[in-house]
């Protein structure tokens, strides 16, 4: 879901001056895979203005964008609309929950504020920003939050000391023992507090440790902090290699036999996501009814979500298909058992871009 460098920002205006351009391309030269950006503060929206902008710029580099939003638990239905509301409107690859000491001892809260959100963003992968010790924050619900997350993300914040790698372990070590523990993906400190600061070196044993624990990703918190007042440690984030996983993509579509509504029937048989996601373009859009699917993980998302809807002894079969334009093709199918019981049943349209990758995907389901 992630890999390679992430970079969290708190105020998009005081990164690079407020330059879109400026901040995607530091983004794309410092090898970044992902950059998290405050979407919202309680039932609030932030950073308007510049969002939209940096979230398009930053997406169409193939680097994805998550919005993180800090959290209070005294108005959660408020809370989880706003985050639904800023996840659909920017299109957005993820949502990161940043509950903290306002939200201890708030249970009903949290399960009011969790039901709701992931209501409302039933496929948009959600991850879980706090305290690096639970056991420490007993009174934090933890269960609650980490029950709609994917990821676990806890704030490795090693304040007054340098022990990087020693508070990362401990950290996971504490998190992997929680009963609703989530892949770890950890945020290191690139910001000074009370005359303290992290070393360039304390950043390279966060890294390195990361990834001697086989971590996917790790996080950095925060762009604006950084390159205003501590560049040094910017730079060790930029140089540090950490090569990210590429999802393959139909640049130069996978080769197979058949028309697009061929190789895509074919994958879809197999129960194969790899193989269907070869077949669109990196920037592609699945709308389903009111809802958009957007760029790889979109795609993985809704994948995920149909296939648990044929089971694996159902036969998928082609009803119709053909092709109205050049570049727009239509499949109709369905899914059957062996007793001839339709448990499924859609119609596709693709429109191709000019190497043949599926550039639009609308989807009805009878």
């Amino acid at each position: 879901m992630l890999s390679g460098k992430g970079m969290y920002i708190w105020m998009i205006n005081q990164c690079e001056q407020g330059d879109i351009q400026a901040i995607v391309q530091k983004a794309v030269d410092s090898n970044l895979s992902h950059v998290l950006i405050k979407i919202a503060d309680n039932a609030f929206p932030c950073n308007q203005g510049y969002d939209m902008p940096l979230v398009q710029a930053l997406q169409a580099a193939h680097i994805q964008v998550w919005g993180w939003h800090y959290v209070y638990g005294d108005r959660p239905t408020e809370e989880a609309d706003i985050a639904i509301q800023r996840v659909q409107a920017l299109g957005l690859d993820g949502y990161v929950i940043d509950a903290e000491k306002e939200y201890k001892h708030k249970r009903q809260s949290a399960i009011t504020f969790t039901q709701r959100l992931r209501q409302g963003l039933p496929d948009t992968p959600i991850a879980l920003s706090s305290f690096r010790f639970p056991n420490f924050h007993r009174e934090l619900p933890w269960n609650e939050f980490l029950a709609v997350c994917d990821i676990h993300m806890p704030q490795v914040y090693w304040v007054a000391s340098h022990d990087a790698a020693a508070q990362l372990r401990e950290s996971k070590r504490q998190c992997d023992a929680l009963p609703n523990a989530r892949p770890y993906v950890p945020t290191g400190a690139i910001y000074g507090a009370g005359g303290w600061a992290p070393t360039s070196q304390d950043v390279l044993d966060f890294l390195e440790e990361s990834k001697k624990l086989g971590l996917s990703a790790a996080n950095l918190y925060s762009w604006d902090y950084a390159r205003a007042h501590l560049p040094h440690l910017w730079q060790a984030v930029s140089d540090y290699a950490w090569p990210t996983e590429q999802t393959p993509t139909p640049d130069t579509p996978a080769p197979a036999e058949g028309d697009i509504t061929t190789q895509w029937l074919e994958a879809l048989s197999a129960r194969d996501i790899t193989r269907l996601l070869r077949l669109y373009d990196k920037m592609a859009v699945l709308q389903a009814g009111i809802r958009s699917y957007r760029r790889q993980i979109g795609l993985q998302a809704w994948y995920k979500r149909l296939l648990k809807e044929i089971p694996a002894h159902a036969k998928v079969q082609k009803i119709s298909a053909g092709h109205s334009a050049e570049n727009i093709f239509q499949i109709a199918w369905k899914a059957v058992t062996d007793e001839a019981i339709v448990i499924a049943a859609a119609h596709e349209t693709f429109v191709l871009n000019p190497q043949g990758g599926i550039l639009l995907h609308y989807t009805f389901y009878e």
